[in-house]
């Protein structure tokens, strides 16, 4: 999450949509056959704004959380100060060397409105029950210390004098710091830019926040075109230009041909089989040499990869909860409740299951698990019986 080393890897093919995955399993026998001469493309553009996104930008937007995180770009990219930068409807991109991090929009959208930390933080402030001792008088007021009841749904940060509570905890600890920064404030109303509605909200350095409880995604958090306000006070420019022959971005054409659905030669025998490619991250059921569905998964990432061979399914479950270790996420673990429809394949936890938290199929995305659409996972689950054979390879 947050920050990347993307730079030296954008040529690789990224992540694909499952929805869209339907759609390419479609296609005749002479698209497929190209999959070999395929590849996605390297600049593609955005009608609704009218500007283009290119590489290494381009996979780092669709890896990190697309127009529901940083919004689609509403200027080119620019070299300001010897950096390569490009604004985005609520977040700004910068490349650094190899590296791509968040732009601090959201601390220089309250310089520029002369919003700035008391220098002398209030007297520490206590949490009663879920409910603070007295509000702030000035939401940006740095806080001294505080109390909190429980870290669960309330969070203390001694680097900009802030608290995050409840929903808007959740949803900063999806990306922590180097998507969204230190906060900057304590949550307060505030007129929406969105709609001129009067809003919970909260600053942090790279983002704005709204409580929006009619929204179910995000734990009910909207970002808000916090890299529009930041782009517009310090004059950038944002021209429209033209499309020229450049494709519209759909995520279509990130989808590469399904593979040639056939039995693998090395797979062992058996009514049913199913087939895990971890190249092209795609799965193939077979009821003898017959397909009975085939579709983009997501497997292990990383240091996590899914492991290589052949196994059988020894463990069924409609819903478990799953935990592990992650140095990356905040705490060092993750925790996924409720994951439906759970296959256990190998010991260690490995299983094939329903997702419900990503749509990014057919790039790795799991701790090592083998990730499925949730109406694809249903499927599966009620087609193989415990023993069917697992085949894993490259």
């Amino acid at each position: 999450m947050g920050q990347s080393r993307w730079f030296g890897h954008w040529r690789r093919f990224v992540g694909f949509a499952a929805m869209l995955a339907l759609i390419v399993a479609l296609l005749p026998p002479t698209a497929t056959a190209r999959a070999a001469d395929w590849a996605p493309p390297d600049v593609v553009y955005f009608p609704t704004t009218q500007h283009q996104l290119a590489e290494p930008f381009l996979s780092f937007w669709r890896d990190n959380g697309r127009t529901a995180l940083i919004g689609e770009p509403i200027s080119e990219a620019i070299t300001a100060n010897g950096i390569t930068l490009q604004y985005f409807e609520k977040a700004r991109l910068e490349l650094h060397g190899d590296e791509i991090i968040r732009g601090a929009v959201g601390t220089e959208y309250l310089q520029a409105r002369k919003i700035t930390a008391s220098e002398r933080p209030n007297r520490p402030r206590l949490l009663r029950g879920d409910e603070f001792d007295e509000p702030a008088s000035n939401p940006f007021t740095r806080l001294l210390t505080v109390a909190l009841p429980n870290e669960q749904d309330h969070r203390f940060f001694a680097e900009t004098g802030h608290t995050l509570n409840s929903s808007f905890k959740l949803a900063w600890e999806q990306g922590g710091v180097a998507r969204y920064g230190y906060p900057l404030s304590e949550e307060f109303a505030e007129v929406s830019p969105i709609d001129g509605k009067l809003y919970t909200t909260q600053y942090f350095e790279r983002a704005r926040f709204e409580y929006h409880p009619e929204v179910s995604a995000n734990y009910s958090v909207v970002l808000t075109p916090i890299g529009s306000a930041v782009a517009t006070q310090q004059k950038v420019n944002l021209a429209p230009v033209a499309q020229g022959d450049l494709p519209a971005y759909e995520e279509a054409l990130f989808t590469p041909p399904a593979p040639t659905a056939k039995r693998p030669s090395g797979a062992p025998g058996g009514a049913k089989l199913i087939d895990v490619n971890l190249s092209a991250q795609y799965l193939t059921a077979f009821e003898g040499s017959t397909v009975v569905f085939e579709g983009y998964v997501s497997s292990g990432r990383g240091e996590n990869v899914t492991p290589v061979g052949t196994f059988t399914i020894f463990s069924k479950l409609v819903s478990d909860d799953m935990r592990g270790a992650d140095p990356n996420l905040p705490g060092g673990a993750y925790f996924q409740p409720d994951v439906p429809y759970v296959m256990y394949f190998a010991g260690g936890g490995y299983a094939i299951h329903g997702v419900y938290w990503h749509n990014n199929f057919g790039t790795p995305m799991s701790h090592g698990c083998v990730g499925l659409p949730v109406g694809s996972s249903s499927f599966l689950y009620n087609w193989a019986p415990i023993g069917t054979v697992v085949y894993i390879h490259y």
